[in-house]
């Protein structure tokens, strides 16, 4: 695996040389339990739906998980049955540079995005591929994510992705407590 580092100026990596090119896709007639298995199967954190080799909409971890906490079955929900309420899939171009898309995720509270050129899907980006070829950046998303959780008026019960304040690794289960984002292990006090 290359290591790429964070240089400032038009030297930045660029989303096509940390993007992973083999996306899992469906179609948006899947239903829900399939999907979920596919993510499964694969250990993956989402899937891509195309319309004529276009991305037209992304399922999450997040989607099935407030799915089955609604009370929808999943065998018989179809991704088209639950489609974001958006204009558009907002996608990102294999030329952007990681550090813009690193702030697009934060601005927008997203953790991936497709990639597309010429109106095809040609891969996926996410928080872990930015973070793992430039680590440099996770100062940067920890003092933006501090910015964003400072805009947040109730936030105690949320849970949500970044570095811990204590132990200073990444967490997907980050919890506010008093006013600290703390991960599971030193909430627990196993750090």
């Amino acid at each position: 695996m290359h290591r790429f580092i964070y240089k400032s100026g038009n030297n930045m990596v660029k989303v096509r040389e940390v993007m992973k090119k083999h996306v899992i896709t469906a179609d948006l007639d899947t239903n829900m339990y399939v999907i979920s298995k596919t993510m499964t199967n694969n250990r993956i954190g989402s899937v891509i739906f195309l319309r004529d080799g276009s991305p037209v909409d992304i399922v999450t971890t997040d989607d099935i998980v407030s799915m089955v906490a609604s009370g929808r079955d999943p065998k018989k929900t179809k991704i088209k049955d639950i489609r974001k309420k958006r204009k558009e899939l907002i996608t990102v171009s294999p030329e952007d540079n990681i550090l813009a898309i690193a702030k697009k995720m934060i601005k927008l509270g997203v953790k991936r995005f497709p990639v597309v050129e010429k109106r095809k899907l040609v891969g996926i980006i996410s928080e872990k591929e930015i973070l793992i070829v430039s680590p440099e950046l996770i100062e940067i998303l920890s003092e933006k994510l501090k910015e964003k959780v400072e805009s947040v008026p109730d936030f105690d019960s949320t849970e949500m992705s970044g570095l811990c304040e204590f132990c200073e690794q990444y967490s997907d289960e980050l919890q506010n407590i008093n006013g600290r984002w703390i991960c599971p292990e030193c909430r627990n006090g196993n750090n």
